[in-house]
């Protein structure tokens, strides 16, 4: 007998390989075991990734689901983050009549390189969309930039990439993690990227191409603000302002942010959209 529960979560060890309407297939992250998760993140099916297309396509039928089309905003987290962080966007993004994607990846326990390796099996997959941008939180830009920077990908040759919003993007790399990275329990506990997102590695990953349209929001956290009242010789090892910049880039703001998620701030949501919409900021 069959049984359909709900998942309870599971973010830090299931990665979006595919997504249609809120419907996403996940894979296990070390092993090809998926499973098939309706909008309402209810377990539908379990086994291979070819089993559980089939599975999905009969639920096509079943409720009837419209086709999504045309331009999608495909959202990538943080370190230790998971799609939910980015419920406002999502909602902001629908609300303009865009397709959009929180995508899901277990950022605690793998390389950027098995993200990305992900991305494009997920974008590969991605159907009945013509285009699409990108947003990203923290790392989730060194992952986006890695992305981008492996040509001739098939998904490059059939999706137009529209606009990029990075959100208190570590484009230098991360003081922060560099100073984690000297202890072993920093390292279980957030895995290879926070090595991936050192100053010395995030200095090998090419930047962003010039012709990708890209906003960066330099946004301050708890974390920031903790930071900015230490004598300076600490002040400097845990953040640096200049973290965000990079030389690729359309425009750039700077926003006063109390949140430990940026997307829980209106102002920096409002900014998001109407980057993707307008190629620049709101002054």
């Amino acid at each position: 007998m069959k049984f359909d529960f709900f998942t309870f979560g599971g973010s830090q060890l299931w990665e979006d390989i595919f997504f249609y309407q809120k419907w996403r297939i996940q894979r296990y992250f070390e092993s090809p075991k998926c499973r098939l998760l309706d909008p309402w993140d209810i377990q539908r099916h379990v086994g291979s990734f070819e089993e559980c297309s089939k599975a999905f396509y009969k639920y096509i039928e079943i409720y009837e689901l419209p086709r999504q089309k045309g331009h999608m905003i495909v959202m990538i987290h943080g370190l230790f983050d998971s799609k939910n962080i980015f419920k406002p966007l999502w909602r902001a993004a629908l609300a303009n009549k865009f397709e959009a994607a929180a995508v899901n990846y277990p950022s605690s326990q793998k390389s950027l390189d098995a993200h990305v390796s992900q991305f494009e099996t997920f974008l590969n997959n991605l159907v009945d969309i013509t285009e699409v941008s990108f947003v990203t939180k923290g790392v989730g830009a060194l992952v986006l930039r890695e992305l981008l920077n492996r040509r001739n990908m098939d998904w490059q040759k059939k999706l137009k990439i529209n606009r990029i919003v990075e959100i208190a993007p570590p484009n230098q790399g991360s003081k922060l993690f560099a100073k984690l990275n000297q202890f072993k329990i920093a390292n279980l506990v957030f895995g290879p990227m926070l090595k991936d997102a050192i100053p010395k590695k995030v200095a090998y990953i090419p930047d962003i191409d010039k012709s990708f349209e890209t906003g960066i929001i330099a946004c301050e956290t708890p974390i920031m603000n903790f930071a900015s009242v230490l004598p300076e010789k600490y002040k400097h090892q845990l953040y640096n302002e200049n973290e965000a910049w990079t030389e690729c880039f359309t425009d750039l703001i700077k926003i006063k942010n109390h949140y430990f998620n940026p997307l829980k701030n209106k102002n920096v949501v409002e900014q998001t959209m109407y980057f993707i919409k307008n190629g620049h900021f709101k002054k």
